[in-house]
């Protein structure tokens, strides 16, 4: 049941082995509970195409970012940030919103030391995506091997980002609703 030797040192005493008779009751409470606050919910994250949860401009981006330090490329491979087509109560959001793979999004795929991060935009029902790097020449076939779960993609070198300068990139995607200038953007043809 314990993993080390510290731990099997603490004991939880039950509240009458502590020294209290009888576990005392909670007290009462006089309090109207307050008008319920609308959680309105603008976002929608996905990590490793499994866990969806949805945010919104209440939240504080750097929690949701924390994954991608962890990000290892196999099991914990990706961050999928989807902007929703309104912002709606959280409430409110229905499998077909939760499933749907919205207009504009921004995506990473990797581990926390080799990311790449690809920009996603449906305009006039056409979809278009786009590898962001650092400007820079693009000769020749991309050489930088980067896994990510069960598939690989290969770009060139200045398209290869660490969790820290790609969390500084979804920061700015998720307030501005777009990426920061000064990245360039190849279209991917598929």
């Amino acid at each position: 049941m314990f993993s080390s030797p510290e731990a099997s040192a603490c004991r939880v005493l039950p509240v009458r082995a502590a020294g209290t008779p009888d576990p005392r009751p909670v007290p009462p409470f006089d309090v109207e509970p307050a008008a319920a606050e609308v959680v309105v919910a603008t976002h929608r994250v996905t990590y490793s195409d499994r866990l969806k949860v949805f945010i919104g401009p209440h939240e504080d981006v750097d929690s949701f970012l924390r994954p991608l330090r962890r990000m290892d490329g196999h099991q914990r491979y990706a961050l999928d940030l989807t902007v929703l087509p309104e912002p709606m109560p959280a409430t409110e959001v229905t499998a077909t919103v939760s499933a749907a793979r919205g207009d504009l999004a921004l995506r990473c795929a990797g581990s926390a030391d080799a990311m790449t991060l690809q920009l996603r935009i449906t305009v006039d029902h056409v979809t278009r995506r786009y590898t962001l790097g650092s400007p820079g020449s693009r000769l020749g076939l991309p050489t930088v091997y980067v896994p990510h779960g069960d598939d690989d993609t290969y770009v060139y070198p200045e398209e290869v980002f660490t969790a820290e300068h790609a969390a500084e990139i979804f920061r700015g995607f998720f307030h501005d609703g777009a990426a920061p200038g000064g990245l360039q953007h190849r279209e991917i043809l598929d």
